[in-house]
């Protein structure tokens, strides 16, 4: 994949997720009956001009997850990960969502995932009020916006990216 992703979301400017990114998270595709889960942290670049984000960074499973076909629990490495990252970009590069994979053509998300991600919006630190969510599918990765509110997290699809083109 040689070209970035574009999400335009109303409000909030433009997503851009960067094609070496893409190329690597496809890479986790679970194409055989036999790949696990696999997931960790999106880590970018809130911008000041020519976007609103950039994804260009991620963390990738480590030893200490917990993986199966249909399964898939982070451990507490990524967090080291993702401030290491923070503290060598000068506190540039910053967590901003969470990626995983599933073994399906289009994924859509789990009530599991949404937990997960409701807890990431409810518990986590991180910059603005707003977190994004991957799922790496066989055939496309899609994105998800979760927006922090005072009553209820709202979360909604922004994107769909056909892997490949």
């Amino acid at each position: 994949m040689d070209k970035e992703w574009r999400i335009e979301i109303p409000g909030f400017g433009i997503l851009r997720v960067a094609p070496k990114l893409l190329d690597e998270l496809a890479s986790f595709r679970q194409l055989k009956n036999n790949q696990p889960e696999s997931g960790g942290v999106l880590i970018g670049k809130h911008l000041n001009s020519g976007g609103a984000m950039v994804i260009d960074n991620f963390t990738p499973p480590q030893p200490t997850d917990k993986q199966g076909r249909c399964l898939y629990f982070r451990s507490e490495a990524h967090n080291k990960l993702v401030n290491q990252v923070w503290k060598e970009s000068g506190g540039h590069s910053t967590y901003v969502g969470l990626w995983h994979t599933h073994p399906e053509l289009r994924p859509n998300h789990s009530p599991t995932d949404l937990k997960d991600w409701r807890n990431a919006l409810g518990k986590s630190r991180y910059e603005g009020n707003r977190l994004f969510f991957f799922i790496i599918g066989l055939s496309h990765i899609c994105c998800w916006m979760g927006e922090k509110n005072l009553f209820k997290s709202k979360i909604n699809l922004i994107g769909e990216y056909e892997i490949g083109n």
